[in-house]
């Protein structure tokens, strides 16, 4: 397909993205307020309802969001599809690094004092992931704007 100047996203796809991005924001907000929260809060259930929003919004990115920006950038700019498998695989790395923060604390019950050491180092490595993940798919969201220029 050749590309057309002033080229939209299908409107219904554009929400999806816009609902994502949305929840992009809500998953970080929750993410800030964790290691502020003192001991005596309900960390545990604020702990797992992140946990959620977390794998949420990893899985529409892979199930609703990824398929389509590839298949949009194969159809509008296919010389970009190389790139657009790169990044697909780097985020799918830190799906897995997702998955293993998910899999230790979403069952947790209690934290002791030791965990909450551990914890802290670990939401530290989280952070790192998380703004890994977030810049490759801001590479991925450049890749489609510019099939829209």
């Amino acid at each position: 397909m050749t590309q057309q100047q002033g080229q939209r996203l299908d409107p219904a796809f554009d929400d999806i993205i816009d609902a994502w991005l949305i929840e992009r924001q809500s998953l970080l907000t929750q993410f800030v307020a964790l290691p502020q929260m003192s001991v005596s809060d309900n960390v545990v259930q604020t702990l797992h309802s992140f946990c959620e929003a977390m794998v949420d919004y990893s899985s529409r990115g892979h199930f609703n969001v990824y398929e389509q920006l590839l298949k949009h950038i194969a159809e509008n700019n296919a010389q970009h599809l190389d790139i657009t498998n790169v990044l697909l695989g780097k985020i799918h790395d830190t799906t897995d690094k997702i998955v293993i923060f998910d899999d230790e604390y979403d069952a947790v019950e209690k934290l002791s004092i030791q965990d909450i050491g551990h914890f802290s180092g670990r939401l530290s490595r989280l952070g790192e992931v998380l703004a890994e993940r977030f810049n490759y798919e801001d590479e991925l969201m450049i890749l489609v704007q510019e099939t829209l220029s």
